[in-house]
């Protein structure tokens, strides 16, 4: 009998049992309860592949204390307790048909306390001295740095142990909110967390100076004029102000007529005291009693300068003036006999 070759098929089935099943694309993921805890805490971590190989081979390699939690066909479950190492890295893997692939899980473990802010007098008066402090207890790992923020000032630079501040208050500072920050790097990774705020409360008593109430100054009759006055405090203190005993508003355009000039009294208090000041106004406005005889003044001088220029002119022409004489000639005449010396007379004739 005459021997039949193998059908195609049988053949590549047969290289196909001998070289195993071809290699397919497969995942594995690993997912945690957290990525971070506490110093000495707990993760649950659950590691699957989707290989389609019954029975594939896993398993979870760390350095931490673990406990296995169960397992089945692609998946495990591991407990992972009493994590001291600040970064921990983790690693789930599944081998499918021969291929191994490995996923990374990173756990961070640090204890970061939570900054104490300590104030002195958090209700306090002008120009007193108040007191921060900026806190915390020890981190682990260690490394801790701490920062204050708040107020009108910029943050200060972090720095090691208890930061400390010293302010004067001021009214500008009244409702400012001060806080302590804590930064800790945790492996490649900061991890920060801040205080409750603490907010500052600044009493003042009135002031009245001369930026919020000039003591001087200078109104035009006919216009709309204020009276420049207001007062610092806090509380915001309440103002009177009053001109010959009658009550003037102050901040509020009035017209001007030459009766608002004189002096002014206000006054600004609030429950911590009183301030008082005094403000002259002056009010510029034109005379028109002037108008007349400043015109005939300037008329009048008009015509004293004319007269001044035309005499000068004429005296100055009657003293150059020229007149011209007639004149003979003169005739020599014969020295008379006897008479030496001597310059010869002269014949001058007379006028005709």
């Amino acid at each position: 009998m005459p021997q039949r070759s193998l059908p195609a098929w049988c053949l590549a089935g047969l290289l196909l049992a001998l070289r195993g099943a071809p290699t397919q694309p497969f995942e594995v993921t690993v997912e945690g309860t957290s990525s971070e805890v506490g110093y000495g805490g707990t993760v649950l971590l659950n590691c699957s592949s989707s290989c389609p190989e019954a029975g594939a081979p896993g398993g979870l390699e760390t350095s931490l204390s673990k406990e296995w939690v169960g397992r089945g066909p692609g998946w495990l479950s591991v407990r992972l307790h009493n994590i001291t190492e600040p970064l921990s890295d983790i690693f789930c893997f599944f081998s499918c048909f021969g291929e191994r692939k490995v996923v990374t899980y990173q756990v961070l473990a640090y204890d970061l306390p939570e900054p104490r802010l300590a104030v002195t007098h958090p209700n306090t008066s002008c120009d007193a001295l108040v007191a921060l402090e900026c806190s915390s207890a020890p981190s682990r790992p260690p490394g801790l740095k701490l920062r204050l923020r708040g107020g009108r000032r910029p943050p200060q630079p972090w720095a090691e142990g208890p930061v400390r501040l010293e302010l004067t208050a001021a009214e500008e500072d009244d409702g400012a909110e001060f806080a302590c920050e804590a930064q800790l790097g945790v492996g490649n990774r900061t991890r920060r967390r801040s205080s409750v705020t603490a907010t500052l409360r600044v009493s003042c008593q009135p002031r009245l100076d001369d930026g919020s109430c000039p003591p001087r100054q200078n109104w035009t009759e006919g216009q709309d004029e204020t009276l420049r006055c207001w007062a610092r405090g806090n509380p915001p203190p309440r103002l009177e102000c009053t001109k010959d005993g009658q009550p003037f508003a102050a901040g509020v355009p009035q017209p001007v007529t030459r009766t608002h000039a004189g002096t002014y009294r206000c006054r600004a208090s609030n429950p911590l005291g009183a301030a008082e000041r005094n403000v002259t106004v002056w009010v510029h406005y034109p005379d028109p009693d002037l108008g007349v005889p400043l015109l005939v003044g300037l008329a009048a001088l008009g015509v004293l300068l004319a007269g001044v220029v035309g005499y000068a002119v004429h005296h100055r022409e009657t003293k150059t003036r020229r007149y011209r004489l007639p004149q003979r000639p003169l005739e020599m005449r014969p020295r008379p006999p006897g008479r030496r010396g001597g310059p010869p007379p002269q014949n001058v004739g007379a006028p005709p």
